[in-house]
């Protein structure tokens, strides 16, 4: 089933200079999400510290991944891409770049679960580990990274002839653009719907789960909380639901086109133009995680607005100056 409906949005140089424009705008917020996490960090805060980094660097990675060195077209329900980055002006494969695409993604996700993996353990734990513990988490953390790096491999276990694939797909798509089925980097990964979905809902099923477990079991911890002091217990909560939103809010805004994409290939849907500016939202996930953690928590919100409004203070400031010399001159 095609969308006929040609238009300026679906057309790789509004895509590419979106992109273009959000990738300009993420690298200084990212800079100073970082300076923010590493300089700014409250002591009450730096148990922490370094989830919070981690969960930035993973956001930030996968924009920058998306928006500038790859900047995929997917021509969905097909699994097949190009790409518009700078990935492609140095030559790397296109196969290349939609494995390392899918696997960034799939770290982000699991940056996300260890996030809160990590506050579960210091909030049950504390501190203290012993021996047996730390193994099991380490190995633990790692498998499922692994996991994040090969959850999409089925779909690139049997690369088709690419001239017998390009065929099939106009065939399935009628109204795809030529000129993109004759681009050299045009890449055919998979015709085979089910295998990409399956990958994608299995993983993010298994991720989705254990994340919810985990804010279940930390809710539950701190609601029962008995041998910390009223006031203790009532700033850990706060503390909780500022992270929850650092995480949820990006996530949330990410749900709308991964499930775009999702059911695009499996109802066999082709809209250039709608799957670009699903993979241009998917793309902000780094800007939006960013932008949440700095206003949710409030030492990085009250650091961030002192550095942010130096100039304003030192404007005021000479306002009220120049009041106080106009007072003396009337008198």
């Amino acid at each position: 089933m095609c969308s006929e409906n040609l238009s300026f949005i679906e057309t790789d140089i509004f895509y590419a200079t979106t992109l273009h424009i959000f990738t300009g705008i993420g690298v200084p917020v990212h800079l100073f999400g970082v300076y923010i996490i590493v300089a700014r960090t409250p002591s009450k805060m730096s148990s922490v510290k370094l989830s919070m980094f981690l969960l930035l660097f993973a956001g930030a990675f996968m924009e920058l991944f998306l928006s500038f060195f790859a900047i995929p077209v997917l021509t969905l329900p097909s699994c097949a891409i190009y790409t518009l980055g700078f990935g492609q002006v140095i030559g790397v494969p296109t196969e290349v770049q939609a494995y390392i695409g899918y696997s960034v993604v799939g770290v982000t996700g699991i940056t996300i679960l260890v996030f809160f993996e990590e506050r579960y353990h210091q909030l049950v734990n504390g501190h203290r580990s012993n021996g047996i513990r730390s193994c099991s988490r380490v190995i633990y953390i790692v498998i499922h990274y692994m996991y994040s790096a090969a959850y999409i491999i089925p779909v690139f276990l049997n690369i088709l002839n690419q001239t017998m694939a390009k065929l099939a797909i106009k065939k399935a798509i009628p109204c795809i653009p030529l000129k993109i089925l004759s681009r050299p980097d045009f890449s055919v990964i998979s015709i085979n719907n089910f295998t990409l979905c399956f990958c994608i809902v299995t993983f993010f099923s298994i991720v989705g789960f254990q994340v919810f477990l985990l804010v279940s079991a930390i809710c539950w911890k701190l609601f029962h909380m008995v041998s910390q002091s009223e006031a203790t217990n009532r700033l850990q909560k706060q503390f909780f639901y500022a992270l929850c939103l650092q995480v949820f809010i990006p996530v949330f805004v990410l749900t709308f086109p991964m499930i775009y994409v999702v059911l695009t290939s499996w109802f066999e849907y082709y809209n250039q133009a709608a799957t670009n500016t699903a993979l241009t939202i998917i793309s902000t996930h780094g800007i939006l995680s960013t932008l949440t953690m700095l206003i949710v928590h409030t030492p990085y919100r009250k650091a961030a607005t002192e550095i942010l409004c130096f100039n304003c203070k030192k404007a005021e400031k000479n306002a009220n100056n120049s009041q106080q010399i106009w007072r003396t001159v009337n008198k």
